[in-house]
């Protein structure tokens, strides 16, 4: 049971995975969102299960929160609920926040002669825009994205921190809006080329939405098939001046 008390220490995201299909050294999407003692899993593509096990118990994750059901951000979940209805020690239920269906959809994967349902062993609950969910001091406020289905983008309060992820999405105004007073967002940049209209970022447009905001620091995920690290800083760099990085399995940042 987390604690409420006076916000203190800072946000921390670590990036568990982040490649479109799972490699032999780095899962699908998935981060590990922590402050005041709350542990979040962010996103919980193929492999990420496993990758979240370096750092945190399953027993001591306070919440799932999920961008949107691509295979890629969601194939773990189902897995999830097999940790959890088949731990040899009970597991405590914890909030899982996803897309209107999800736990649905996990259901109709995991259904055999018997049925199974996601609320005996998680507080199933469906985001909507500006939704606010509150894990101890740590609160993660949704916002609706613009993508090939129903998605969102996220940003992190604790006390005067904040982070903001963009999930997948195209250019949109609510990206600007999340990543608002925001030290450091996180962005997708899979689109390799600038596209109009498309529903990823490229570098250029994660770095006008960083520039927008009013951000000091960018992290560049989900990189698209064929763009190096080296070449998407420097696109992003085109139109935003401040720090600049790529994301990394096992690599933290703090805001």
């Amino acid at each position: 049971m987390l604690r409420r008390g006076k916000p203190e220490g800072p946000i921390r995201w670590t990036t568990l995975g982040n490649a479109p299909y799972p490699k032999a050294d780095e899962p699908c999407s998935g981060f590990l969102l922590q402050a005041g003692g709350a542990n979040v899993l962010v996103d919980i593509g193929g492999g990420v299960l496993g990758s979240l096990q370096r750092y945190i118990r399953l027993e001591d994750l306070h919440a799932v929160w999920i961008s949107h059901l691509h295979a890629d951000h969601f194939a773990d979940m189902p897995l999830l609920y097999y940790a959890f209805a088949f731990s040899e020690k009970r597991m405590r239920k914890i909030p899982v926040l996803g897309p209107v269906g999800w736990a649905s959809r996990v259901e109709d994967f995991v259904r055999s002669s018997v049925n199974h349902h996601m609320g005996e062993y998680f507080q199933v609950v469906e985001l909507k825009d500006r939704g606010i969910a509150e894990i101890g001091d740590l609160r993660i406020q949704a916002r609706t994205v613009e993508h090939e289905v129903p998605a969102f983008g996220l940003t992190a309060r604790f006390g005067d921190r904040r982070l903001a992820y963009t999930g997948d999405s195209g250019p949109c105004e609510n990206l600007v809006t999340l990543a608002k007073g925001a030290r450091v967002l996180v962005a997708e940049c899979f689109a390799t080329e600038i596209e109009i209209p498309s529903v990823h970022l490229s570098p250029e447009d994660a770095g006008l939405v960083a520039t927008h905001a009013g951000v000091t620091r960018l992290v560049l995920t989900h990189l698209g098939l064929g763009l190096g690290e080296e070449e998407a800083i420097e696109r992003a760099g085109a139109t935003f001046n401040g720090a600049i990085e790529v994301s990394r399995p096992g690599v933290s940042v703090e805001a």
